[in-house]
């Protein structure tokens, strides 16, 4: 119960992260809709739920010793082992239960567009748009999802940080290899500037050893500052402030999942 607990927990904070990229509530929404409204089961989507409490397992009772023979000890046993596989079959069966999936589906619905109001007022990274997504996270993590659609969630983030981080380190090599600026300079200038086109302005016009080769490179960077914008925009992502929460809080959940 300690193991399936501790993977319980890791399942929930990577679904807690995924929450606040964008798009993912959404997607798992429109799995919801599409299949109460085209004749799907729910068990294609969940499978049940996490919420805090779960795993924690009652007392066992004490279980008498057999009265009679054998025999009836034989009996009994087959009997408990029909049942169970009754019960096992008609869960399978029956998959969620749509009146609760209704409601935390609903709930979740609420909150995303009370969270999407806010963002569009204020903005991702002001105190009343932030509490507005931990309110639907919460929501969100304890939903239970099938492999197929949490590692589709998962991959879909990684997917679209791994582009990201694919132009910075262009940006990179072509400001460190190619103009050979030290590469402590550009840790400590880069942050920050990462889609600002004018950023290589300063440094062309410096009076650095690279200023000539950075001049040079100039078109070269834009070129990967323009894919990073419309990275961020296709996503609905200011991948300056996020990308160091959903993945670090991403592989925190995972691998508290894998130790268990």
């Amino acid at each position: 119960i300690e193991i399936a607990k501790r993977i319980e927990e890791g399942i929930r904070e990577v679904m807690s992260a995924i929450a606040h990229f964008p798009g993912t509530v959404d997607h798992i929404l429109s799995e919801y809709t599409r299949v109460t409204t085209e004749g799907g089961r729910l068990s294609d989507v969940l499978s049940g739920y996490i919420d805090p409490d779960d795993g924690i397992a009652p007392p066992a009772a004490e279980v008498p010793p057999p009265i009679d023979a054998k025999a009836a000890k034989a009996d009994d046993d087959s009997d408990d082992d029909d049942a169970e596989a009754s019960d096992d079959e008609e869960e399978a069966e029956s998959g969620p239960d749509p009146i609760i999936a209704a409601q935390r589906f609903g709930a979740v619905a609420d909150q995303m567009e009370i969270t999407r109001k806010a963002l569009k007022k204020h903005g991702r990274h002001n105190k009343a748009a932030i509490a507005e997504l931990l309110a639907l996270a919460e929501l969100f993590m304890p939903i239970k999802l099938v492999p197929k659609q949490f590692e589709g969630l998962v991959e879909r983030v990684r997917s679209a940080l791994d582009r990201l981080r694919q132009q910075e380190r262009a940006i990179m090599q072509l400001c460190v290899r190619d103009a050979r600026m030290p590469r402590a300079d550009f840790l400590r200038q880069f942050p920050g500037n990462e889609i600002d086109e004018s950023w290589t302005d300063a440094l062309a016009k410096g009076k650095t050893k690279y200023a000539e080769a950075i001049g040079r490179l100039q078109p070269d960077i834009i070129r990967c500052q323009q894919k990073l914008t419309a990275l961020e925009t296709e996503n609905r992502f200011d991948h300056r402030r996020d990308q160091g929460h959903q993945p670090s809080h991403v592989r925190i959940g995972e691998a508290k999942a894998r130790r268990a």
